[in-house]
């Protein structure tokens, strides 16, 4: 069975590098390229696909710090950040990994945000009034990757690239980073 999360053709970025624009995921099956740009909650989404209510587990929330491009990408004064990692599933099957790192001075001012817990960050922000969003980013991980390794923590199953995004969300003037790692069991084959 061929994998759907290996680009047939396009070459691996190299290992911190976020590409912009859809043109990095153009040999990914249209399924798989469906899932990585869609710009709604992910939990509606594999609800809708697993046929069961989607469940958000919290892993871990920490202290954390931001690389420099990471600190320059969310306008974030000091590198340290609260780093929130919750997986995504589908009945029983883990679907999505997803981080987000929320700075300090946005922590600060939105304090609410290291309250979520176990319910989806992603569909919290769509319901909060004045929520911008950049472009998403995409990338093929490879399974050493800090991310991917984060991702396949507890998973069954080692594949050699995970495709994941990120996009910065802004909340009146204040970013925070999110970053989902799309799960192998995600799409059925």
């Amino acid at each position: 069975m061929k994998n759907p999360y290996a680009p047939t053709n396009a070459p691996l970025l190299p290992f911190d590098m976020w590409a912009p624009g859809v043109e990095v995921l153009r040999e990914l099956a249209p399924a798989v390229r469906e899932w990585l740009t869609d710009a709604g909650p992910l939990t509606a989404r594999i609800a809708a696909q697993s046929a069961a209510p989607a469940g958000v587990r919290l892993i871990e929330q920490r202290l954390g710090f931001l690389s420099r491009e990471q600190q320059a990408l969310l306008a974030a004064p000091a590198s340290s950040c609260l780093v929130r990692e919750v997986l995504l599933s589908g009945g029983d099957r883990p679907w999505v990994f997803a981080q987000s790192l929320i700075p300090d001075h946005t922590l600060e001012s939105h304090p609410w945000l290291a309250e979520v817990g176990d319910a989806s960050l992603g569909a919290t922000l769509a319901s909060v009034e004045g929520v911008g969003y950049g472009a998403f980013e995409f990338a093929p991980l490879p399974a050493a990757h800090p991310l991917a390794a984060r991702a396949l923590a507890g998973i069954a199953g080692s594949p050699m690239l995970l495709w994941a995004r990120r996009r910065w969300v802004g909340l009146r003037g204040r970013r925070l980073l999110m970053q989902e790692v799309f799960l192998p069991e995600l799409v059925p084959c």
